[in-house]
């Protein structure tokens, strides 16, 4: 899994793609890595302890392997760990809940903001805090949705019972009147249909896959390491490739508007135990 002087991605599984996607139309000339760390799959319901670790073992093959930045594309892992990986580690980290908070205090009218997310995260609280620190006189409410990442790995983006999870976990939220929806999770965006079509047209979704994006060429310019010519590389790996649904592949594939889609399996534990 070569990263020399690339831009790193890491998620628990397929959900970073949506900010991968991001990545590969803002730096065309930059070479892409994306790790899924599907042998973990889910972080969700992990204890923030054990993500953390995940993060830290991740995070110092990609500094190892010269990265020079690396983008946490997991909102569990960022709730996790990324505040204690920036002060560990010295190549610069970005995580999306910041990016996400300010957008959508920036889009609310009513000043209801509605967040969902995995369990961890919603217990971290990171998203409510962060708005609450930015934003002033904001309700907030917030909902784990833990069934969504499942559904999206195994790439059942528009089913019925996709729909049914959603009405199930989202009308509480459409009965507080919120005006903005944060989708505190990367797997979630492969649901926008779906969740638009339970929240109605009047409510915004918030997707922070941009605002990283943009993040990161600002942060890369002002180190002067941003490369501009030539045509970057895009490589995507997972731990353990028997839990990546191949149908997932196939819709993710046009979903993301990629070309094509090919995951080779990097199993970092084994070389970690070596």
């Amino acid at each position: 899994m070569e990263v020399k002087n690339g831009i790193a991605l890491f998620d628990s599984g397929v959900g970073g793609l949506t900010i991968a996607r991001e990545m590969t139309s803002e730096f065309p000339a930059e070479d892409i890595v994306y790790f899924g760390d599907t042998a973990h799959l889910p972080y969700g319901p992990r204890e923030q302890s054990e993500v953390r670790g995940f993060v830290f073992d991740i995070i110092n093959y990609f500094v190892e392997g010269g990265a020079k930045i690396v983008i946490i594309a997991c909102n569990t892992a960022t709730a996790a760990g990324l505040e204690a990986a920036q002060e560990e580690f010295s190549i610069p980290i970005i995580g999306p809940i910041n990016p996400g908070v300010e957008e959508a205090l920036a889009r609310t009218k009513n000043k209801k903001i509605g967040v969902i997310a995995t369990t961890g995260t919603i217990g971290s609280s990171s998203y409510q805090d962060a708005l609450r620190s930015k934003g002033e006189n904001i309700e907030i409410f917030a909902k784990a949705c833990p069934e969504f990442v499942p559904l999206v790995e195994a790439g059942e983006l528009y089913s019925e019972q996709a729909k049914e999870v959603a009405e199930d976990y989202l009308t509480p939220l459409k009965e507080k009147e919120i005006d903005t929806l944060l989708l505190g999770c990367t797997h979630f965006p492969y649901l926008g249909g779906i969740i638009k079509e339970v929240m109605g047209p009047d409510v915004k979704l918030i997707y922070p896959g941009r605002g990283i994006a943009l993040k990161a060429r600002k942060i890369l310019a002002q180190r002067e390491l941003l490369k501009n010519i030539g045509t970057g590389k895009r490589k995507f790996y997972v731990s353990d490739k028997d839990k990546l649904s191949q149908r997932f592949v196939e819709i993710g594939t046009e979903f993301l508007n990629f070309s094509e889609l090919n995951f080779a399996e990097f199993n970092l534990w084994e070389q970690l135990d070596k």
